[in-house]
């Protein structure tokens, strides 16, 4: 007897190099109809369940109501331990050290023989998101280049490619910053970064993408964070047509304020445990305090593909 297979299950990723915007952009689009952002999901088996960090409703992830059902709608259960550390040992293989063989063999994924079955959990927890969640998308802020050629051999996803970039001077400043980390063991800061290594790093993970959705095919929008808070409606009406829902009006308050409602992201920028009225403005701090070498050296080190997105010397 013939069984018709499930309709794809459709994901918006959102790309870039971190401190790009990210978070805020998935915040955003979570209040749009049709659309459920759920944080960087590559996350969702090390600090989400094996380190139980909060969920961004606050609450632990195991303990979370919405990533249980999600856990027992995709697994039956939540995984426990030993699976948990196999899965997450398997996001492990797509990671930043084989961004140089991406930029040769952009589609080609790492072991793609020995990971079927991880390929095949990676669609039944999209799906789940995706029924639990009430939504026609799933917007996952991973940002890795390499994981995005994980979803490409998840059977069933059908994935688009949201691509949000930063002037990355203001990137390199913001690596440089002492930024409490609020959900990190120990008390940790955010990981910080010389502007060197994160103007490198701007540049590979960016051309990365650019190669893996060209070589793939995959439908494709680049945006900019400076445009996302200066023209929010024109800028997420652009998102969400790359989507596939109807587009819908920001809440932007009189004073600029953007109201967010309690989302469930797992890992990402401390922004994402805000909700209610969030200040919506252009963080641009750099231009003021950071220091001329390092804006040199970025500016040089950049300048191909920082010109080619629109960001000028000046």
């Amino acid at each position: 007897m013939h069984t018709d297979s499930p309709p794809p299950t459709r994901v918006l990723y959102l790309a870039g190099w971190g401190r790009s915007g990210s978070t805020l952009a998935e915040g955003m689009l979570d209040q749009v109809p049709g659309l459920v952002g759920v944080g960087e999901i590559k996350f969702l088996w090390e600090r989400g369940l094996l380190q139980n960090r909060r969920c961004s409703c606050g609450t632990p992830l195991r303990s979370c109501g919405f990533w249980v059902e999600v856990l027992h709608e995709a697994f039956g259960r939540v995984p426990d331990d030993d699976e948990l550390r196999e899965l997450d040992e398997a996001s492990r293989r797509f990671r930043t050290r084989h961004l140089p063989g991406m930029l040769l063999r952009p589609t080609h994924p790492p072991d793609a023989g020995e990971l079927g079955w991880y390929y095949a959990a990676l669609a039944r927890l999209y799906r789940a998101v995706a029924k639990v969640g009430g939504a026609d998308v799933v917007v996952d802020s991973s940002k890795f280049p390499s994981y995005l050629t994980a979803l490409l051999q998840a059977p069933g996803l059908d994935v688009r490619v949201a691509h949000i970039v930063r002037d990355p001077r203001a990137v390199a400043y913001s690596w440089q910053r002492h930024k409490e980390d609020p959900d990190a063991p120990n008390g940790e800061l955010m990981p910080r970064m010389h502007p060197a290594c994160t103007a490198l790093y701007w540049s590979a993970w960016n051309l990365a993408t650019e190669r893996i959705t060209r070589r793939a095919g995959l439908p494709y929008l680049r945006f900019r964070y400076e445009d996302l808070v200066t023209e929010p409606d024109a800028t997420l009406l652009a998102v969400t047509r790359l989507s596939g829902v109807p587009a819908a009006p920001v809440r932007v308050g009189d004073r600029g304020e953007l109201f967010v409602r309690r989302t469930h992201q797992v890992s990402g920028n401390p922004v994402r445990f805000r909700s209610g009225a969030v200040p919506l403005r252009l963080d641009d701090e750099w231009t003021l305090s950071m220091a001329p070498r390092h804006r040199r050296l970025t500016g040089a080190v950049t300048a191909p593909l920082r010109h080619r997105y629109g960001y000028r010397d000046s």
